[in-house]
């Protein structure tokens, strides 16, 4: 047998083909090995090596994948924490995914130019047609809903079928209890998701009925999901709230429970309250500058500054320099983050904010360029960027053709150091 560099070709140490099939690449195996195993043929040790490790990898249906796809790189990643970018199940996963979000940022972005345009009356298109890219977007929500849905479902019924043997065994029937408790909990949850969606398209089809005219609704009305939802949350909150609180209070924790409390209802009371100023401004039941409106939003920045500043101090104060220093770092890097969403989230709603109070010479093509550098830059990054990068960490084999040309045949070296030329010229002799 001609001694073969395995990182080139694994197939030709075999010497089998790419579309060789499992037991093709067994009998390979058996018959190579046989005939350079150490026992028969003592000095070919390095060549009984570079067998086994070719099928090693050819042998395992994953490895081969990985190998077919990768070469020896993705081989050598296998064990390391990116080995599942190396996967080429995995792979395709992750373009469908980057494929999806790519659409949805796509939609959200032609959604802001027909608001922008239609808003500035450059066209005078019903809302219901501006609206289209929302109505699509909703349509693949719904879409992804039934089916997670449908596959926990037969997830559970799998379960189900595992754990019979276990409850038959349960004579007192806590297994059984419990199994009943979780399907109870996951089938509420799954309505409640339900249930929440609907009103967030009740709550744009009120929108679009009302901006057509259809309908002669106040704000306050149009917002009825909305109200809905956020009762919806406040039940799902207390509940959260009471269990957690009797938890501490088991654990004798009861200090605990303000800051517990302040956690599980800040922001849900910040939003209500937003919401509940837009629609009465809009109905002018109250009469102040839409700045003002946009009070709970501050609050939200403020809340989140401020637990920047709190984070830095406690990893500051920490007896433990290694965990001090990356916990710093972490935060100034959240920091700098939040800086930048900042800036540019808040002078959206200052923009919206002037347009509203009357300034019409500013265009809503002004008002939204923040959104448009946020979803442009997100749609760069997965429909482009992040694609890019899993191309370049794709190390496919080279071709036949191509491996003559970069490995010349009588210049590779050989187990023992020897360029092939070598040896052959000393064979001859």
């Amino acid at each position: 047998m001609e001694n073969t560099d395995t990182t080139n070709n694994l197939y030709e140490t075999l010497g089998i083909t790419k579309s060789a099939t499992a037991d093709e690449i067994k009998k390979a195996y058996r018959k190579l090995a046989l005939r350079y195993h150490p026992d028969k043929n003592p000095n070919s040790a390095d060549q009984f090596k570079e067998i086994s490790h070719a099928y090693e990898v050819l042998g395992d249906e994953q490895k081969r994948r990985v190998y077919d796809k990768y070469g020896e790189l993705g081989l050598q990643m296998m064990d390391t924490v990116v080995s599942p970018l190396f996967d080429p199940q995995v792979e395709s996963m992750l373009c469908t995914i980057l494929v999806s979000i790519s659409l949805l940022f796509s939609l959200i972005i032609i959604f802001l130019v027909f608001l922008t345009v239609r808003i500035d009356q450059l066209v005078l298109w019903s809302w219901s047609v501006v609206w289209i890219p929302a109505w699509i977007l909703n349509v693949f929500a719904c879409y992804s809903i039934i089916q997670y849905t449908v596959k926990h479902k037969e997830k559970d019924e799998e379960e189900d079928e595992d754990s019979n043997d276990i409850d038959q065994r349960d004579k007192e029937g806590h297994i059984n209890r419990l199994k009943q408790h979780n399907q109870l909990m996951k089938i509420a949850k799954n309505s409640i998701f339900m249930l929440n969606f609907i009103l967030a398209l009740l709550f744009q089809i009120f929108i679009v009925l009302r901006l057509d005219g259809k309908v002669m609704w106040t704000a306050c009305q149009v917002f009825i999901p909305y109200f809905i939802y956020e009762g919806i949350q406040f039940c799902v909150n207390c509940v959260k709230a009471l269990v957690g609180c009797l938890a501490l209070g088991s654990l004798k924790e009861s200090s605990k429970m303000p800051s517990f409390l302040f956690k599980q209802f800040w922001f849900s009371a910040l939003r209500f309250c937003l919401f509940l100023l837009i629609p009465l401004r809009i109905d002018q039941v109250i009469q102040c500058s839409w700045g003002i409106v946009f009070i709970p939003l501050y609050l939200v920045g403020l809340k989140w500054a401020l637990e920047l500043v709190y984070r830095y101090r406690v990893y500051s104060r920490m007896p433990q320099p290694d965990i001090a220093h990356q916990g710093k770092v972490t935060v100034l890097a959240g920091a700098v983050a939040f800086f930048v969403v900042g800036i540019l989230f808040y002078a959206l709603i200052g923009l919206i904010a002037t347009r509203l109070d009357g300034y019409l010479f500013i265009k809503m093509a002004n008002v939204f360029v923040p959104l448009f550098i946020v979803f442009s830059f997100f749609l760069c990054c997965s429909g482009c960027c992040l694609p890019c990068l899993l191309q370049v960490s794709a190390v496919s084999d080279l071709d036949e053709h191509e491996t003559q040309i970069l490995v010349d045949a009588n210049k590779r070296i050989t187990a023992s150091g020897e360029s092939d030329a070598n040896v052959s010229s000393t064979t001859a002799t």
